[in-house]
């Protein structure tokens, strides 16, 4: 083989190495080797804040946020477990011209991005998912579930509250999940005790925020209070809930009522002659009389609960399962469940959006490389 010939091999050889390989279970792939495909650009405005001199330096930044991916699907306990796991030739992969100070990849993830900066980077990666897989005609947000889990915490932690019906101490993560891509839209960290059903608006809001149209929700009754029936129906979002056993049809919610009520505000300088039965609704909504209104919405969806049972219950059984297995899955591949290092609220931020950015990073990753399947699992990255 001539000179000319040898180095077309090697250089055939040299691509065949390096093509972008999906973690399956036949395939499973090492974080190292997976995360150096990250295309970190798109996500470093979220650090224009932190340097003066940003523009000046921001190509310093791609190795370091590679990394950042790394430590996060590694699995490793912690940075400087993750520091040590890896090579120079390893570092120099992730674009790196040499072996890093500990000290440069700490105060880079600790103090620049910083816990407080997680979920500013977790939207960051969603906004780059969005637009990716747009152009791929596939559209997030259409349909989603929405539900909460449990967190233990450490014993003797201060600020985790006692909660009566978990039966432990610990800390609650509310998460929106996109129903067909099984991608987290938005997260929210809460107290142990807390109302998950204060979190529905603010999804929604966030969610529309990444500009997603949302079509269809499904939660649990813990969500669907009056307020929240009435603000996802009058923004043209589906609320699909169980119908709890003691719930009975609202008398505000009938049509006569609402219109008995809407004759109230006859004096009122916005009030119009003959209305629309929607126009009403709307009307009374920003009135905030949210139980009318919320009423309507929930009669109507009691009344195709009864008459159409097995499809409503399935429904309703597929997001319970389906998020069932979600969180079952997040807490065995990430350290959400994992034992905590650090007590208190904070540590509990920085489990939960470890969790979520581990999984964002994992879907990133394989759609900038033309996968479009199975993105959040993490379970073959070794």
């Amino acid at each position: 083989m001539n000179i000319g010939a040898e180095e077309e091999f090697q250089q055939m050889l040299q691509e065949i190495e390096e093509q972008f390989v999906d973690p399956t279970e036949n395939t499973p792939v090492r974080a190292v080797d997976f995360v150096k495909w990250l295309n970190p650009k798109p996500l470093l405005d979220v650090l224009k804040s932190k340097y003066p001199y940003f523009e000046y330096i921001k190509q310093r930044f791609e190795p370091r946020m590679r990394f950042f991916a790394y430590m996060l699907l590694s699995g490793k306990k912690n940075l400087r477990q993750a520091y040590l796991s890896l090579t120079e030739e390893e570092y120099i992969s992730l674009g790196f011209e040499c072996k890093p100070t500990y000290e440069l990849l700490r105060e880079f993830i600790y103090e620049r991005i910083g816990v407080e900066c997680f979920p500013e980077v977790f939207k960051q990666i969603l906004r780059e998912l969005v637009s990716l897989l747009k152009r791929r005609n596939i559209h997030l947000g259409k349909h989603v579930f929405q539900d909460a889990t449990d967190v233990r915490s450490l014993k003797h932690d201060q600020e985790a509250k006692y909660s009566g019906y978990y039966k432990h101490s610990g800390y609650k993560l509310d998460v929106t999940l996109d129903a067909e891509h099984d991608i987290p839209l938005c997260y929210i960290p809460m107290e142990l005790t807390s109302d998950e059903g204060q979190n529905l608006v603010p999804s929604q809001r966030y969610l529309a925020g990444l500009g997603l149209i949302e079509k269809e929700r499904v939660v649990d009754d813990k969500y669907a209070t009056f307020p929240n029936i009435a603000c996802s129906e009058l923004n043209n979002v589906s609320l699909f809930y169980k119908i709890a056993e003691n719930w009975v049809p609202k008398k505000e919610g009938d049509p006569k009522e609402i219109k008995r009520l809407y004759q109230k505000y006859h004096k009122e300088d916005d009030f119009v002659v003959n209305p629309s039965l929607d126009f009403m609704l709307r009307y009374l909504y920003r009135k905030e009389e949210y139980e009318a209104v919320g009423g309507f919405f929930r009669n109507q969806r009691m009344e195709q609960a009864e008459s159409d049972s097995e499809e409503y219950k399935k429904k309703c059984k597929k997001r319970s399962s389906h998020m069932e297995g979600f969180f079952g899955r997040v807490k065995n591949t990430t350290l959400l469940d994992d034992r905590p290092c650090k007590r208190g609220w904070k540590g509990f931020l920085f489990r939960a959006g470890t969790a979520m950015l581990t999984l964002v990073f994992a879907a990133l990753i394989r759609v900038q490389n033309g996968i479009t399947c199975h993105l959040t699992n993490v379970t073959y990255i070794t």
